[in-house]
């Protein structure tokens, strides 16, 4: 199984880190990010790139020193997110990406892209968009961009999506969910978290938003780099989680179970 960024959002990856505005610190989160996706990237028998896959570098390339405002430095670092990609080269070609999503027999790299594009275009929309003026990437991937994908490869309309998108709120409760003994965790350094939870709801549905934590850090191995704020949110997930099974096992105790 290929671990990495959707195909489609290659491109806009790229440009992005060519362009010389791009800050530093964003290039430095991207370099952590990739090498945790390394780091994490062995998940047993059966799950690993697959024949025929580009190998993801040896934990600990991305250490070397690199300069984002060094041509040649971000030229490397570049190198570095194809090969997280598992893939030579990313093609910036709208037709070879609609092609390649239509695809539905086996492939070696960018595998998952086409049923995630499906489950975005029938279930929750979770579109990536840079409309803001202050965004430092690219502005090409903007919403109806990215609903054309839908129709394109799935015959799927923009309508349908936002129904689509509509039925899965009602149904799963959107941002009060009322569920129990649940902790939504976010980074506020994910994009993706604006469309989470981060106000707690209640006593049975707390909140943790992690400062300058990117997507999904919490659940990747601890490491002597993390933040302190990162090593304080997984503690406080860990004391929820034991705080929940005291609470089921006394639960048992008086039920007699």
């Amino acid at each position: 199984m290929a671990i990495g960024p959707a195909l489609w959002l290659g491109p806009l990856l790229l440009l992005s880190l060519w362009g010389l505005s791009a800050p530093a610190s964003l290039l430095r989160r991207l370099g952590e990010h990739i090498q945790r996706i390394q780091e994490s990237s062995s998940l047993g028998p059966g799950l690993g790139l697959g024949p025929g896959a580009v190998a993801l570098p040896k934990v600990g390339w991305l250490e070397q020193p690199l300069d984002p405002f060094n041509v040649s430095d971000r030229r490397s670092f570049l190198q570095i997110v194809l090969h997280s990609l598992g893939q030579k080269c990313l093609s910036f070609s709208r037709a070879e990406t609609v092609a390649q999503l239509k695809a539905t027999e086996p492939q070696v790299s960018g595998v998952g892209d086409r049923q995630w594009l499906y489950q975005t275009c029938t279930e929750f929309g979770f579109y990536v968009t840079c409309e803001d003026p202050g965004c430092p990437f690219s502005q090409l991937p903007a919403l109806p961009s990215q609903l054309d994908l839908c129709e394109q490869v799935f015959g799927l309309s923009a309508s349908f999506v936002a129904q689509a998108v509509a039925q899965t709120n009602s149904y799963y409760g959107g941002q009060t969910p009322g569920a129990t003994q649940v902790l939504f965790v976010n980074g506020d350094a994910d994009p993706w978290h604006v469309l989470g939870v981060t106000q707690a709801l209640g006593s049975s549905e707390s909140v943790l938003l992690i400062p300058s934590a990117s997507h999904c850090l919490d659940m990747a191995p601890e490491r002597p780099s993390d933040s302190p704020s990162l090593r304080l949110g997984r503690q406080s997930i860990s004391q929820h989680l034991q705080t929940w099974l005291r609470l089921a096992k006394e639960s048992q105790v008086r039920g007699g179970v």
